[in-house]
């Protein structure tokens, strides 16, 4: 069954990062320490309710001035969502990649658990990886729904207007690429770069 649509996840696919550099800025610019920051950051939950559109980023930082108990002049709020982002990198290859499959597949998107303040910052940076134009983009802030639940394939489905069993999903987490799986997704595990490429090549059958 030939492939129509290519989906590629942004973190570690299309874009490297380091929870702990964020924790790190966090913690430097509210004055606390690397834990505590990636104690309120990550294992309060407060990161996957913004990841999931359950809180704006407004919100998002109201709570963490609360948590901290610190006010808006010591955590304003463009400081604190470029704190927590300035924690990626770009997987420089990936640009001729997600061309490659466009010329083979026709069209592309991005499907990724993500929250706005990442997702600017990302798109915001110079490099050629953070310009590229998707047919798609599938948020988990937009949809309200993180991988692997279902409700964020069904977003990516319709918006694809393709046949499940031709769109080819690319994904770091096993979960995640399971999920797409049992949808009649053909979907791969994989890191960006060299193994996104050979994954591109294998199923789309061009080099």
């Amino acid at each position: 069954m030939q492939i129509e649509f290519v989906y590629f996840d942004l973190g570690n696919v299309l874009v490297s990062f380091d929870p702990e550099i964020a924790c790190r800025n966090l913690s430097e610019l509210a004055g606390i320490s690397t834990d505590r920051a990636r104690e309120v950051l990550y294992d309060s939950g407060l990161q996957d309710q913004y990841e999931s559109g359950q809180i704006t980023s407004r919100s998002f930082t109201q709570t963490l001035r609360q948590v901290l108990d610190l006010d808006a002049k010591r955590l304003p709020q463009d400081l604190v969502l470029d704190a927590i982002s300035d924690m990626f990198t770009p997987i420089d290859s990936m640009v001729q990649v997600v061309e490659l499959a466009r010329r083979s597949a026709g069209r592309v998107g991005v499907l990724s658990n993500t929250c706005p303040a990442h997702w600017r910052w990302v798109r915001k940076q110079p490099w050629p990886v953070s310009q590229i134009d998707y047919d798609v983009k599938i948020l988990s802030c937009e949809v309200m729904s993180m991988k692997p639940d279902m409700k964020i394939y069904e977003a990516a489905e319709k918006a694809a207007r393709v046949r499940p069993e031709r769109i080819l999903f690319i994904d770091d987490k096993p979960e995640n690429v399971r999920a797409a799986a049992e949808r009649g997704w053909r979907a791969h595990q994989c890191l960006g770069g060299e193994q996104a490429k050979s994954v591109i090549e294998q199923h789309l059958g061009v080099k």
